[in-house]
């Protein structure tokens, strides 16, 4: 809770020194802006009321604030109701989200490295004692060391989706999930890809299939079946932060929007394509799960062990 607490002063003290302006998104909505269905409905006493959903992003609403502000983020409390009991999932969980006009993919990802970097270095600067505690306990420490360390002092690696996929199956290695273009990447291959291709250097993946990312992010016009996005993959967690320049085409956002989410959907996001619709700017941002960063840094086994009371899938009793 130490390393927690002071991983959360840093992030704000990195966008307070760059003059982000942070604001705060709903935790009440009534859209899914991953398209992925997996949200908690909330009931009310109230009778004909839309149907209000627990937050699964505050990033279309971080989007509005930066078409005026330029620099700005969020950091709050994010929701996903995925019945996944696994190590590194929680149905609550906090959510770093900037949102910067006028950046590229590319900008945005060198935004992100800069701003882990700074936390990590700000941790181990001030908090080694305890990072050094809590790796004793483990198996591999030597492990757990070497990976905070590249972190800190390498730069991160940058693939294409294309080329991430065609080392994978180079590799010979026998995944339980095969290896398909057109498909996410699952777990194992990015454990394979931070751990062994990059010798424990985290790793950006970029320009995904459009057809396996979310409706908002923005088409390569040069290669239009891919999107100019990125997932930062890290040793032993996997993906910590999924970013992406954002679709300010009003024309593609709309035919994107309702061949991703449905006609329904897109009528309560009128609202997000007015920010199109009136005049729009490029602009970038990404997300990073906050306990996946604090269980990375402190190397502890579980993500439940990164949050004061954990919620989980069926486990609310506390």
């Amino acid at each position: 809770m130490r390393v927690r607490s002071a991983a959360f002063l840093k992030v704000h003290e990195f966008f307070a020194v760059d003059n982000f302006i942070h604001v705060n998104t709903p935790i009440l909505t009534s859209i899914d802006c991953e398209g992925a269905g997996e949200m908690f409905k909330v009931s009310s006493p109230l009778e004909n009321q839309v149907s209000s959903y627990l937050t699964v992003s505050g990033q279309l609403h971080a989007e509005i604030f930066s078409n005026s502000l330029q620099k700005v983020y969020t950091f709050g409390p994010t929701f996903r109701a995925e019945n996944s009991n696994t190590s590194r999932h929680l149905s609550e969980f906090w959510m770093l989200e900037p949102e910067v006009a006028f950046h590229s993919s590319s900008d945005s990802m060198t935004l992100a490295e800069n701003c882990v970097k700074h936390i990590l270095q700000g941790l181990y600067a001030n908090y080694s004692n305890d990072i050094e505690n809590l790796y004793s306990i483990t198996d591999d420490r030597s492990l757990r060391e070497k990976d905070l360390q590249n972190a800190i002092e390498r730069p991160f690696i940058r693939l294409s989706y294309n080329q991430a996929i065609d080392i994978l199956q180079k590799s010979e290695r026998d995944f339980m999930m095969a290896v398909v273009w057109g498909y996410p990447l699952q777990s194992e291959h990015e454990r394979y890809l931070t751990e062994e291709y990059g010798c424990r250097t985290p790793i950006f993946v970029t320009d995904f299939p459009a057809a396996c990312k979310a409706f908002y992010m923005k088409r390569i016009p040069e290669n239009p079946n891919h999107v100019a996005c990125f997932d930062l993959l890290f040793p032993r967690i996997g993906e910590l932060i999924g970013g992406s320049a954002r679709e300010d085409n009003l024309e593609l956002l709309h035919r994107r929007m309702l061949a991703k989410l449905g006609s329904e959907a897109s009528e309560k996001l009128e609202w997000y394509l007015d920010l199109r619709r009136f005049g729009s700017v490029p602009h970038a941002g990404w997300g990073m799960g906050f306990e996946r960063f604090v269980q990375f840094v402190t190397g502890v086994e579980n993500i439940r062990d990164t949050i004061p009371i954990p919620r989980t899938p069926g486990a609310i009793c506390l």
